[in-house]
């Protein structure tokens, strides 16, 4: 009784070691000392395994020769095949790799086709979307029209990783919602893979994306002078304007354009140039060749003209780059409301200009990045700040001064060495883009 009393685990072993004892003892009885049944009735025929087998004399003949025969064919073919297989392993390992990114890159399409190109445009070269301005207390302010960018160059600035916490989590302060289930979207973690795969197959060629951005500096170059002179431009776009002072302010407008640049000769300037590829663009008897000449000798005045330039304001042109819904450009984070055009917002309708409504852009002056006025406090040096725009934020580490990198993407790298992408084909911009871009920021004051 002490025994069984002892433990709870002890009595159960024991119960379990009488268990096996006994069934021991019941195979022993069954198996060793008693006798099976005899058969009852017989075998009208022998079964196949209980028949004698041929005779050796049988065996060693055609028939061992038929199976040696055999026996060697499929040792050949195993020797031929199994390094045959293994040479073709990767090959269709890397077939299979690549229909299956095929297979989700096509159905990320089709979710892209479906959620995104509304704003972002077919094959996402940028669009528009609806956005609502609210005031401080949630109250409707204006409706304006957000500058939704190109998504077919993200990968040479976001990694995947980037790129997959934005389309999670949405970019505050914009249109652009959360998709993904951690941010309370409707899409799974396979389709927001899925549309990364589809993004991956639709980014430009970096002589694609180069001619984006040296056409959007040149719109800039243009636009400015048409900011800083709205006067005559407005006569030309007025219905109520007579021939003669539409010709006047023509006149005006090319001699504006004209004071950029000389131009191909002595007696022609840029604004020549663009009266002139206007002109042939809209005569029915112009071939596309002169179209085409004119408008390339206005491409080439300009450049000469922006290659001319002092660091500081081709900076300022590659900050506010408009081209593809703003996404060469620094102005869409750093300049509150140049996404949705704040200050034309305000030349329409003034009244909503002010602290709680609409502010005038301010370049630099902050929106959903920091305010980069007084940058050079942030660092120390334009070299410092020109590796950390190149690179762009890396997860937990340091930048500038006192800055340190969330793990979200939100600074993107415009460098060679911001993402895979980059590293292989080449960044956004060159370092002299970069180094022109900090001059132009560290002037901001």
């Amino acid at each position: 009784m002490l025994i069984f009393a002892a433990s709870t685990q002890r009595t159960i072993g024991l119960v379990i070691a009488l268990l096996v004892g006994a069934g021991a003892a019941i195979y022993v009885l069954v198996n060793v000392f008693s006798t099976g049944k005899k058969e009852i009735g017989s075998e009208i025929e022998l079964a196949p395994n209980r028949k004698p087998y041929l005779k050796d004399e049988e065996l060693e003949t055609k028939k061992l020769d038929l199976s040696l025969a055999a026996g060697a064919a499929t040792l050949a073919i195993i020797a031929l095949a199994l390094p045959l297989y293994w040479l073709g392993e990767p090959g269709r390992q890397e077939g299979f790799a690549n229909i299956s990114e095929r297979i989700s890159a096509d159905r990320g399409g089709e979710s892209f086709e479906e959620l995104c190109a509304q704003c972002h445009g077919a094959d996402a070269v940028g669009g528009s979307a609806g956005y609502t301005v609210l005031d401080e207390e949630g109250r409707f302010v204006s409706s304006v029209t957000w500058n939704a960018p190109a998504l077919n160059t993200i990968l040479y600035r976001f990694t995947d990783a980037e790129v997959e916490h934005v389309l999670n989590y949405g970019r505050p302060q914009s249109p652009m919602p959360a998709w993904g289930l951690p941010g309370g979207g409707p899409l799974t973690t396979q389709q927001v893979e899925e549309l990364i795969d589809y993004i991956n197959r639709i980014q430009l060629d970096p002589e694609d994306f180069t001619t984006e951005i040296a056409a959007g500096v040149r719109t800039g170059v243009l636009d400015q002078v048409a900011d800083a002179n709205p006067e005559s431009f407005a006569v030309v776009a007025a219905e109520d304007s007579t021939p003669e002072e539409v010709g006047a302010a023509q006149a005006e407008i090319a001699t504006l354009y004209n004071a950029l640049t000389p131009g191909a000769s002595a007696s022609e300037g840029l604004g020549d140039l663009l009266a002139n590829a206007l002109a042939l663009s809209a005569d029915p008897e112009a071939s596309a060749d002169q179209i085409t000449a004119a408008q390339q000798e206005v491409d080439d005045t300009l450049d000469s003209y922006i290659a001319g330039l002092a660091p500081e304001r081709a900076g300022e042109l590659l900050f506010n780059n408009s081209a593809a819904g703003g996404s060469y450009g620094c102005a869409r984070c750093h300049t509150a409301g140049s996404s949705w055009d704040a200050d034309q917002v305000l030349a329409k309708s003034p009244q909503l200009n002010g602290p709680g409504l609409i502010l005038p852009e301010v370049p630099g002056g902050g929106g959903f990045g920091p305010s980069l006025i007084g940058v050079t406090e942030a660092f120390s040096s334009a070299r410092t700040h020109s590796a950390f725009v190149s690179s762009g934020c890396i997860e937990n580490l340091q930048y500038g001064l006192n800055g340190v990198c969330e793990p979200s993407g939100q600074m993107p790298g415009f460098g060679g060495d911001s993402t895979d992408l980059a590293r292989e084909h080449g960044g956004l911009f060159t370092a002299e883009q970069i180094n022109a871009t900090v001059a132009y920021e560290r002037s901001l004051q």
